[in-house]
Parts: C-alpha cells; sequence; structure tokens
C-alpha cells in the first residue's frame, strides 16, 4: 500500500473543506483531478475513505484514521521544509531555550557569546521564566533546553549541573546588622524586605523559610530586577536576598553591604534540563556541551 504526499494533502482538503469543489479552490486543480486522487487513495487503501451526499462530503471511519496520520505527515514535512530552508539560508538550526532570571542575567549572557562566536549561523529562541515554568516547556517539548533552580524534574528528563547560586543577603550600609559576617534567616526577620515577585523562586524560598520559622516574612516593596532589588536596598529601604553573583561586583564604591546566610538552602544549584539528549538537534546538543563546559571551567579557575 503506497500513498503519496500530494494525494494526501488532496484527502485533507477534502474532509476540511467538506466538498471536492471546495478542496479544488484550496489546492488549485480542477474537480476531475480531485475526484481521481480520491478514487486512488481508496483503490490503495482498499476501502471507501469518503461519504459522498448532497451536502458535500465527510469521511468515514477509514478516511478519518487516514486524515488524522496525513494531517501529521504534512505537519512533519512542512516543518523538514521550513528547517531546511534555514540552512539553505545560512542558519543551521535553531534551538529554544527557556531559563530563569538569575540564569538570564548573571551566567547566560556571557555563554551564549562565545557559543554564538564559534557558532553564528546558530539562532536562538531566548525566553524568560519561572524555574516552575521551565521545568514545565521542557516537559511539553516547547523548549529544547532549560535552565532553572529546581532540578526535581518530572520522569524522563535530563539533569546536568550548570552553575550554583548561592543566596546572599544585602542591607544597606548604616543597617543594624550590616557589620555581621554571617546571619541565620530568621534573624532577619524583624526588618522589612525588599523581594522579588511572588512566586519567583527567591520569594518562595524565603516565604518558606519564613514560615518553617514561625515568622513573617514582612514585604515592604516588590520589584522585578536585580537592579531594582539593590537600587531600593541602597535606598534604605529595605533589606533583600539575591545571588552573590550579582551582588558581589557592585559593593565597591557602594551603599550595599554583604551579609553571607546560614542556611543550606541559600546554595541553589542551576540545573540545564532536557527532555533527551541524544533526541536534540545537533545545535542544541552543541550549545548544552559548551554551557556544561563553560560551567566546568568556571568551577577550576
Amino acid at each position: 500500500m503506497r500513498f503519496d504526499l500530494e494525494s494526501l494533502q488532496v484527502l485533507v482538503s477534502v474532509i476540511e473543506e467538506g466538498s471536492l469543489a471546495a478542496a479544488s479552490e484550496r489546492q488549485h486543480i480542477v474537480p476531475s483531478a480531485i475526484s481521481r486522487r480520491i478514487a486512488e487513495l481508496e483503490s490503495d487503501a482498499g476501502t471507501a475513505l469518503l461519504y459522498r451526499h448532497s451536502r458535500g462530503v465527510e469521511p468515514t471511519p477509514a478516511g478519518s484514521a487516514l486524515y488524522y496520520r496525513a494531517k501529521r505527515l504534512i505537519d512533519q514535512m512542512q516543518e523538514i521544509s521550513s528547517e531546511m530552508s534555514e540552512y539553505a539560508q545560512g542558519v543551521r538550526g535553531h534551538v529554544r531555550m527557556h531559563v530563569n532570571f538569575s540564569t538570564m542575567v548573571q551566567y547566560l549572557p556571557g555563554d551564549l557569546s562565545s557559543f554564538l562566536s564559534i557558532n553564528p549561523d546558530v539562532k536562538i529562541d531566548l525566553m524568560e521564566k519561572s524555574s516552575s515554568q521551565v521545568l514545565r516547556s521542557v516537559e511539553a517539548g516547547t523548549a529544547d533546553i532549560g535552565i532553572c533552580s529546581e532540578p526535581g524534574a518530572a520522569p524522563g528528563l535530563e539533569v546536568r549541573p550548570y552553575h550554583v547560586d548561592r543566596l546572599v543577603l544585602i542591607v544597606p550600609h548604616d543597617h543594624p546588622i550590616g557589620a555581621a559576617r554571617h546571619l541565620r534567616f530568621a534573624d532577619t526577620l524583624d526588618y522589612d524586605y525588599v523581594s522579588m515577585p511572588l512566586g519567583a523562586s527567591i520569594s518562595t524560598l524565603c516565604a518558606q523559610s519564613a514560615e518553617q520559622a514561625g515568622k513573617q516574612h514582612k514585604i515592604r516593596i516588590q520589584v522585578t530586577s536585580f537592579e531594582g532589588l539593590r537600587n531600593m536596598v541602597a535606598a534604605g529601604l529595605g533589606i533583600g536576598l539575591l545571588p552573590k553573583a550579582s551582588v558581589k561586583p557592585y559593593l565597591r564604591n557602594s551603599a550595599l553591604r554583604m551579609v553571607e546566610l546560614d542556611e543550606t538552602w541559600a546554595q541553589r544549584p542551576l540545573s540545564i534540563i532536557t527532555r533527551g539528549y541524544a533526541a536534540l538537534p545537533v545545535p542544541a546538543r552543541l550549545l548544552i556541551d559548551h554551557l556544561v563546559s563553560r560551567a566546568s571551567a568556571e568551577k577550576l579557575a
């Protein structure tokens, strides 16, 4: 049994349009040619694919089964055509990448810059999402690569280490706890906080830890960026938690002080999440290898 792609496209059009005449207009083929292709398909299938009546046509059970498989095949062929078109235009492929905010602002800019300097014809579709959204995107197949701070991934997802975020406390330079070198999180909860939005992984950690300590996490202001949080703390509007790598460059000649947190949860592994390395497009595998290599080199430096 052999079906050619053009005949399958005709069948899809006929079923979706509900008539041979409408399918003829859609496919730019005369109605007699439409009828002939349907007849050939039915002959090859050995069964009727359409019910014909005065109002048009509708698929038989066999026609419906073939329609769904043909539709999937046509979509796949269109994807192949699109991908090959990118190759022809000099783009060797593209990678869909979803990462959390911490990764986006700290580690990824330098890593992507070095990767694209080596692979200039790769296109990267990059989106910032919360860690939980990153996991869902990879699981659903809407992202080839995810990077997040929640490696409790669903079965079937692969996890590779990337960087480790160490959360630290930042306070105004004249704050009462600014002279401390180390503090437990519970000892900071008498003071107002400048916080990332609710739902952000840092905010979730703070809320959970405050609840465990039997205290309230007093949020005075919420901001949507690390820069905004640093500026609000420097202005004396509260204290806050941020990844150490996003704080250290701003301490010199700054109105900020940094205090280490004596909490195990302050160490947050950032992980590269994929559905399956072997099944990924070559550009995605190259990018993963590059990210892992850069992270490993930085740890040894």
